[in-house]
Parts: C-alpha cells; structure tokens; sequence
C-alpha cells in the first residue's frame, strides 16, 4: 500500500489524511479537491457570512503549512468524473488518470432540488458552498429586497431565517411538515426555538405545500401555495434537505441506498475503497440501523476510524452524534438520535431562557436537546456513552 486517494476537500477529507498520518502511514496521499480554493469551513455559510458587514473569504480548514508539514499532496480544480475499480483509478475531467491502492470518497452531499414553476427565477438561492453564500449575502444586502421566503425549516433554512431576521428583513419560512427540524430533533425544542424566533418577527406557515415561485422579468416575486394563497417575496431561499453526492460509486457499482453503504470500518462493497462523510450511510450504534448523518462529528470520526482500518491501528472511541445551531441568538445543540423514543423529560434549567430534555426509549436515555446551555454538550454526551 502505497498510495491514498482522497477524492472531496472538506473536514472529512482532511481528517482522514491527518489521522492517517497520525497513525504511521507513511506512503502518498493526495487529495483531489473540485473547488478552486483551500478546504474552507462551512458552517459560517449560513450564519457569519450572511450577515457580515464586508464580504468575508472562505475560512481555512487548515492553513497552506498543514499540507506541506503532513507531506499531504493537495490539487484543487479537480473534479472527478469516474472510478476504475478494475485498474484502480480515478479519471479527472479532461481524461487524466490518477492510481490509487486505497481509496476514501469524501464527496459531501449537494442541496436537494425542488421542481417548481419558477425555480430558475433570479435571486432564488440554494445554500452549500461559499459562492453561493456570496450571493445570497448580497441579495441580502441590498435595501430594495424587504421579503425573504424559505422553503425549508431545517437546520439550514433557520439558520438563514435567522440571519435574515437580524438585517432587519421581514422573514416567512415554510415547511411542508407539522413544525422545524423534525428529522433532527424532538417537538419540545423545535417548538421553543421557533415561539422564541416568532417572537424576534420570523413568519412560520407549517404543513404548507409550495407549488409555485412568482417571477415578474424573471426575477422572483413571490411563491403560490397549493391552496392558491400568494405571498410576496424579493428572495427565495431553499433549503429542503440534501442528495448525498454518490454517482461515482453507483456509476463503479458499488453498494449504494440514499448514500454510499460502508460496514463499521468504513469500507464500502469494494475492500479497497472507503466512504465517509456525508456521502456515507452507516450502522449507526444509537439506531443499529443504516443513517447518513450530516455534521461535522460524524464526518470527523468516520474519517477517525476509516484512517485507523486503513492502518492496522484500534478504532478511536465511538461517541454519539451531536450537531449545534445558532439561533437569533439561541445556542442549539443536540447529542444522540431523536428518532425512536417514547417518552421526553424536561430537567429543571436556571433561567427561563434555557432549556434540556431527555429522550428516552424505555429506561434508556438515547439523545439530550439543550437550548442556551452550551457547556453540557460533552457532559451529556458522555452520560450516553455510559448507557
């Protein structure tokens, strides 16, 4: 084994490359990154950036010396268009050829496109990377554009109402299910934070089914609701979830179902190629079933344990899944699964501005909420562990 490929460059990718150094492997890794840019952090795409008085750039994952000092060959521009499993390549647009011995997808997901009359209208945004963060911050920014409309009241959808909010626009977010985040968190703390956003001026309409986006000179008006209400809007943003970016592996016939399928190693169908990240669908030990998780923990300690596979080294300590938000001012945060339990209960919090609740199937604990608590994240995390 003399040579590690890593095809995508966010904090999957460049974990993985660490950790494999970390654990001893001393032959070549490149990764093949398709942006013509540094690994940057996302996050701050639906929150900082937005609202930031000057356009700021794409924030580092690593500085430039993390490549050069792990001796990690990094090549930018790079999209990928075809695996070889059979000569153990990858093919690169234009036709070149890169061998690997190992191989790690590390692709990501892209937003899931809705297919509405309208959707191609001009400032109707999605949200992944920092182009298009730029330009919704610039919609954003200017003072004619008075009314946002998200479709979407996920994570991201409220994290960019949210921003909104805090410019000072007149913000309505509509979500086709019966309240926000209900793939990622229970009714008790999806409802606190949407009465505490309402009371801040943010608009939800939930179980609304949006069929149509307005446009005049095709530039976004509004959207039509399937009941034929009209709302108003300068800018339209959506955000109704993600498509893991799984085509190679399906196009190379490996195992694949709503993501690419990896065992507890990591591995998928092909011994010698790896998924991690959110392209990846794991066993997951708080659902023993089969889940693409799209946060950083997750992509961070898939990259942790496909590194210690690949080297013959103990896997790192498994710990729930955790995600946070940042919420007109709310500190979001979530450790385990809301998937699966039968019974919540509300502990007692100092101030009225703070909430925590345990989820519990049976007598077991199986995930912790907590709003504006942020120090008992890796508390409750390890009480997780424990069960």
């Amino acid at each position: 084994m003399q040579k590690i490929v890593i095809v995508g460059a966010g904090i999957a990718s460049l974990t993985a490359a660490e950790a494999l150094r970390q654990n001893g492997f001393e032959g070549k890794i490149t990764i093949l990154g398709e942006e013509n840019t540094l690994p940057y952090q996302r996050p701050p795409l639906s929150k900082a950036y937005l609202t930031s008085d000057e356009l700021p750039s794409p924030t580092p994952i690593r500085s430039p010396n993390f490549f050069r000092d792990n001796n990690i060959e990094f090549e930018q521009g790079c999209e990928v268009t075809a695996l070889d499993r059979t000569a153990k390549q990858v093919v690169i647009q234009g036709g070149r050829k890169v061998q690997y011995d190992i191989l790690i997808l590390a692709t990501g997901a892209r937003p899931r496109p809705i297919d509405l009359p309208g959707e191609n209208s001009k400032n109707v945004f999605y949200l992944r990377n920092f182009d298009h963060s730029a330009a919704l911050r610039n919609a954003l920014s200017a003072p004619e554009h008075k009314k946002v409309a998200i479709l979407g009241a996920g994570v991201i959808g409220l994290e960019v109402a949210s921003a909104a909010n805090l410019l000072g626009k007149q913000v309505s977010v509509f979500e086709a299910s019966s309240r926000a985040m209900c793939r990622v968190a229970s009714p008790l703390t999806t409802n606190f934070v949407t009465n505490r956003m309402a009371l801040d001026g943010v608009s939800f309409c939930f179980n609304a089914c949006v069929n149509q986006i307005l446009s005049e000179e095709d530039r976004v008006s509004g959207i039509r609701l399937s009941d034929g209400t009209t709302k108003p809007a300068d800018v339209v943003v959506i955000g109704i979830g993600a498509v893991p970016n799984a085509e190679l592996a399906q196009d190379a016939n490996l195992s694949c179902d709503g993501g690419i399928l990896v065992d507890s190693n990591m591995c998928s169908s092909d011994p010698d190629i790896f998924a991690i990240g959110d392209c990846a669908k794991a066993v997951n030990l708080s659902t023993n079933t089969p889940i693409r998780i799209e946060t950083i923990h997750n992509a961070m300690l898939q990259a942790q344990i496909a590194a210690a596979h690949i080297c013959g080294k103990p896997s790192p300590p498994i710990s729930p899944p955790r995600f946070w938000s940042d919420l007109n001012g709310m500190k979001v945060q979530c450790v385990g699964i809301a998937t699966g339990y039968d019974r919540i209960q509300q502990r007692p919090t100092e101030n009225d501005n703070a909430r925590e609740f345990w989820l519990f199937s049976g007598d077991r604990m199986i995930a912790a909420e907590t709003v504006n608590l942020p120090t008992r994240q890796s508390k409750l995390s390890e009480a997780l562990s424990e069960r």
